[in-house]
């Protein structure tokens, strides 16, 4: 695989992975902590194009890599709600990064915001996963993301998406798959791709699965 191709993968099992973590939130409130880590962590790295500068080994998105896989192989998606869902929050996530992208306002109250919740990161002991910092990250898709014409909507199960902390989980995980999302774009990725060249993203992505095993 080239250089090129590698790095978009990355890019497209971080969404993938970002897709994962939100559904899990909404069905279990809980997630894999080091795989939502690797994401929060994503969300404060500024000026860079290199997935592998962004999220490191490709381990690290092995959750994303596998949703991704069985998002483009599982048949019969509508009659599989689990896929579903986690396939139609990856591809909201592409189409709210590109509505924000319209906007200047917005990119730029949105890099303001996050390079405060940065700056703040001192005073959680620069643990990225603390609720502190997870309820910036929040607030900062509200004021941004959540002002966009288009909404995703997150199914799961109610009392666990009404638990505290748990909604600003959500919002923390997909400001980070909007994040992947830029990325992919930037390196190439459209939408359209999902659905013309899925085998080539599968032969792809199994590389990656096979060198992280």
């Amino acid at each position: 695989m080239n250089n090129v191709h590698r790095q978009k993968t990355m890019a497209l099992a971080a969404i993938f992975q970002a897709a994962a973590l939100a559904d899990s939130l909404a069905r279990k409130g809980s997630v894999e902590p080091e795989a939502m880590k690797i994401l929060l962590e994503s969300i404060i790295i500024f000026d860079t194009d290199n997935p592998e500068a962004i999220y490191g080994n490709p381990k690290h998105l092995i959750l994303g890599l596998r949703t991704l896989e069985s998002c483009l192989t599982v048949s019969g998606l509508n009659d599989n709600e689990h896929y579903a869902n986690q396939l139609q929050y990856a591809l909201g996530m592409i189409q709210l990064e590109s509505q924000l992208s319209k906007s200047d306002k917005l990119l730029n109250t949105l890099r303001q915001r996050l390079e405060q919740a940065q700056m703040q990161l001192m005073h959680f002991n620069n643990d990225i996963s603390a609720q502190g910092v997870v309820n910036n990250f929040a607030g900062a898709y509200v004021d941004t993301v959540g002002t966009l014409r288009f909404r995703l909507q997150i199914k799961g199960n109610q009392q666990k998406l009404q638990t505290v902390g748990v909604p600003e989980q959500v919002r923390a995980v997909l400001l980070a798959g909007i994040r992947a999302a830029w990325l992919w774009k930037r390196l190439g990725g459209r939408r359209w791709h999902l659905l013309f060249t899925r085998s080539q993203i599968l032969d792809e992505l199994r590389i990656l699965i096979k060198e992280v095993r």
